[in-house]
């Protein structure tokens, strides 16, 4: 594959700031709004801003997230409150939301179901598709979800916002280039068009990333195996692409049409869990990922009708394609005479086809009930093929590779072939405001799902209810506190995948007799918000019934457990002082999550146990000094305490995750860590350019994020920078 070396980098970097410094200020044609614009809220079907709502909402700007290190938008909003950040390999990424992660947390794009049938169970990667380039701000929604959006979401949702048509330039054309070049992970460079014209706006954007093999920590050499290579992590490198199309035409008085389109490739990506440089185990040869893909197609119509019985409608048309070519390579028998290899292949593609219809209804006096009502369809289908290739017994010569008993293959594929997976859902939500200071906001549905999947049919429904509520104390504080019920339904990978746990070889079989899970929400919290300084606390318990999980003791297959329980508090803080032109500002955010499951055991009992990876407390912290809004610094440290509530029950225990045996103890547990960052930058006053550096983990620690398959990186030196025309 291709990388970017340091030449490379440096003449990118220069490209961007010649460009920068040849600009003026008179080419610009937009103000900071049309770079940062607000968005509609749609991830809780509600369009009140996030601190009014009964909810722990957290929305981070594209402009905060470019002040932060990361590789990617998502990295950058990793350490936040509730939301821990895992990567299996560098190019994948799955959000823990208080304590849970996968198919049980809810991904949106753009207020759009972004969870699909087949995710893999626990930590997956598709949250890495979403192209940076297209984001404005990404959106953290703790607790459930499961009212406004059905499935999954037992413990909140991340709704990756796109940026609006057109981002409200007033040209007709306003190209725009940003760079990210550092030395730990390659080098991302973006480019795009914004124009309107007329009734009409457009956005035209393309991205390519080039990331090498990750230079890790002063110690990283401590966790490779038979290898001589010590200058970086092996089997880390990647190359990304993305292009995007969003187009608005707003020539109807009481209409307003969006069409937003995307694809995302990624190219020779290899989990470092399926390498024995990475794990020790020296049957492994390669896993890895060429390539892995998104395609999405969403219209979204806005009619404002402004009739008593319906004031606005809004209804969202969707397609997504998921597609990914997945090959693993290992030894058999090896030390043997009758060693030999083994070539595996998995072509996987989903498609799914949705439709969501929105209308809201103003009711009583002064407008005091908002309701919110209509109904999703979604409708999912699978292609899937594999192939298993060995050579003889004896060899090890690729070239001999041949198909071993495709009679076999469709019985090994990811899920069966042509499976298929149905929701629907109704819904209802009432924001009721009582008196000027309180609200409440209830809601209920209705989901039903239904699949097939080989000779197997199946279907399961439940009905989901929240009733929230917020007080407001002053116009600067707010209460909020609410009760929900969260509901999950087993999807493909539960019911008939085959899924193994981080390369260790223990597989899980899907299992159709699988009952859903459901989940009991208790939260409370206070968020102060005055000018730019803000506080949120929130104090949460989850109770989650018949929870799914690997069981990968006999003979390995998904099983309902009893149940979970989960609990915790999350702070976010910016309390700044102002100093004139200049503001000095505490900044960060902490998170504590406890989590235990019930097994059930062979005398009708149970036995209680942690549940892998749930047991957290970590955060960041860090001061923050502006020059006039213009020139900018942060110094933080980012933490997590060390991970000792391991998981021990055979099912699902810890100490059989090679991604922390590796970095950890053998039981599974891993030491605390705490890195130092700092970061610069400066924009200019009408948004339109900007530069930044940064200096992450400043004294070159070696680490390893809970349950990622590598260390993370270590010194790492960048810069940023962007310029509108």
């Amino acid at each position: 594959m291709s990388n970017i070396g340091s030449s490379g980098q440096a003449k990118v970097v220069a490209g961007a700031l010649a460009v920068m410094v040849t600009c003026g200020i008179g080419h610009a044609q937009v103000t900071n709004e049309a770079i940062l614009p607000d968005v509609v809220v749609t991830g809780t079907r509600l369009e009140k801003p996030p601190v009014e709502q009964p909810y722990a909402f957290y929305r981070t700007s594209q402009a905060e997230l470019s002040e932060r290190v990361g590789q990617t938008a998502l990295d950058r909003m990793n350490y936040g409150p509730g939301l821990f950040l895992q990567r299996t390999a560098p190019n994948q990424a799955s959000p823990y939301i208080r304590g849970l992660t996968g198919e049980q947390t809810l991904l949106m794009l753009d207020g759009v179901r972004f969870n699909h049938a087949m995710m893999r169970s626990g930590p997956n990667q598709y949250s890495s598709l979403v192209p940076d380039m297209s984001v404005s701000a990404i959106d953290a929604i703790l607790g459930s979800s499961s009212t406004a959006n059905g499935s999954d979401g037992l413990t909140g949702a991340v709704d990756y916002r796109l940026a609006p048509a057109g981002r409200g330039v007033k040209s007709a054309a306003s190209p725009w280039i940003e760079t990210r070049v550092d030395t730990g992970n390659g080098s991302t460079l973006d480019l795009g068009l914004d124009g309107t014209a007329g009734d009409w706006a457009y956005s035209i954007e393309f991205s390519g990333s080039s990331f090498h093999d990750r230079v890790g920590g002063k110690d990283f050499r401590d966790h490779l195996f038979f290898t001589e290579r010590n200058d970086r992590i092996p089997n880390t490198a990647y190359d990304a692409a993305a292009s995007g199309l969003r187009l608005a035409y707003a020539g109807w008085d009481d209409h307003t049409v969006e069409l937003s389109a995307g694809h995302s490739l990624q190219m020779d990506a290899p989990r470092p869990d399926g390498y024995a440089e990475n794990t020790g185990n020296a049957s492994l040869i390669n896993r890895y990922i060429d390539p892995q893909t998104l395609s999405y197609v969403h219209l979204r119509d806005r009619w404002d009708i402004g009739h008593p019985v319906v004031d606005r409608v809004q209804t969202t048309l969707w397609w997504h394609q998921f597609a990914e070519e997945q090959f693993r390579t290992e030894r058999r028998d090896r030390g043997t005479p009758l060693e030999s290899i083994r070539r595996r292949e998995y072509d996987d593609t989903l498609d799914a086809l949705g439709m969501d219809l929105q209308l809201t209804t103003l009711l009583g006096a002064d407008a005091q009930h908002e309701l919110t009502w209509g109904g999703t369809f979604i409708h999912e289908t699978t292609d899937n093929q594999y192939r298993d290739l060995r050579t003889p017994a004896g060899s090890t010569d690729l070239a001999l590779l041949r198909p071993s008993k495709p009679q076999d293959w469709p019985n090994n594929t990811t899920v069966s072939d042509d499976s298929s997976y149905t929701t629907l859902g109704l819904f209802l939500q009432d924001d009721w405001r009582l008196t000027e200071r309180i609200s409440l906001l209830a809601g209920t549905r209705y989901s039903r799902y239904e699949w097939a999947f080989g000779d197997v049919d199946g279907n399961t429904d439940d009905v989901t209810a929240s009733l929230r509520g917020v007080l407001a104390l002053t116009p600067h504080h707010w209460l909020f506190a609410g009760v929900s019920k969260g509901f999950r339904a087993p999807n493909l990978t539960n019911l008939d995948g085959l899924s193994d746990r981080g390369s260790s070889g223990n597989p899980a079989q899907g299992n159709p007799d699988l009952d859903p899970e459901v989940s009991y929400t208790y939260e409370t919290g206070w968020k102060w918000q005055q000018q730019r300084n803000e506080l949120a606390v929130t104090v949460f318990k989850t109770d989650i019934e018949d929870l799914i999980q690997r069981d990968f003791s006999g003979a390995g297959e998904f099983t309902n457990v009893e149940g979970a329980d989960l609990a915790g508090v999350e702070s976010a803080w910016d309390l700044g002082l102002d100093l004139g032109r200049r503001r000095l500002a505490l900044v960060g955010a902490v998170s504590l999550v406890d989590g235990t499951r019930d097994i059930p055991d062979e005398e009708g009992g149970t036995i209680e146990d942690n549940i892998s990876r749930a047991n957290r407390l970590y955060g960041r912290a860090g001061v923050k000094l502006e020059q006039g809004r213009q020139w900018w610094g942060i110094f933080q440290t980012r933490w997590h305490a060390a991970y000792d509530d391991v998981a021990r029950h055979p099912s699902d225990a810890d100490a059989g995750d090679i991604r922390m045996t590796v970095a950890g103890d053998p039981d599974g547990s891993m030491p605390g860590y705490a890195v130092l960052d700092i970061m610069g930058g400066w924009r200019s006053k009408d948004g339109n350019r900007h530069l930044g550096l940064f200096v992450e983990n400043l004294t070159d620690k070696t680490y390893r994020e809970l349950g990622s398959g590598t260390d993370s990186v270590g010194r790492n030196i960048g810069v940023t920078a962007g310029v509108r025309l």
